[in-house]
């Protein structure tokens, strides 16, 4: 699995299901519909909310490393949230460098079901 984000804070969550619930509308919501979903929907196969130890189940891209434009992620809430540790996630740490980050997971089959790859990105910069 493959996150990016731009001057973003992002969540991540990999799941098989028949059904998907309208979008989340607010950071508060989302971890009330993420345990929902995993209830009433399907199976969770992959889920990460970039808690404590995030950095040890992430690896960073070393694409644009050697020609010194990748750039950096960190542990953050942003600039608006409701409870800052509640509402962390993680987000790129300069602007204009190339991000790139994965994670490993068990191998799984969705033979027969829909995959429904979802995540949230909050953007607090105008895009120039």
């Amino acid at each position: 699995i493959l996150a990016q984000a731009v001057s973003g804070v992002g969540h991540v969550l990999l799941c098989d299901t028949f059904q998907v619930s309208a979008c989340f509308v607010s950071m508060l919501r989302k971890a009330l519909c993420i345990t929902s979903l995993a209830a009433v929907s399907g199976k969770v196969y992959f889920s990460e909310t970039f808690g404590d130890g995030w950095e040890s189940r992430w690896t960073s891209s070393e694409w644009k490393k050697s020609d010194g434009t990748q750039g950096s992620w960190k542990a953050s809430a942003g600039k608006w949230f409701g409870d800052e540790k509640e509402d962390a996630g993680i987000q790129t740490a300069e602007d204009s460098r190339f991000f790139g980050l994965s994670a490993s997971f068990d191998s799984f089959s969705n033979a027969g079901k829909e995959l429904i790859l979802q995540y949230q990105a909050k953007y607090e910069k105008d895009i120039e």
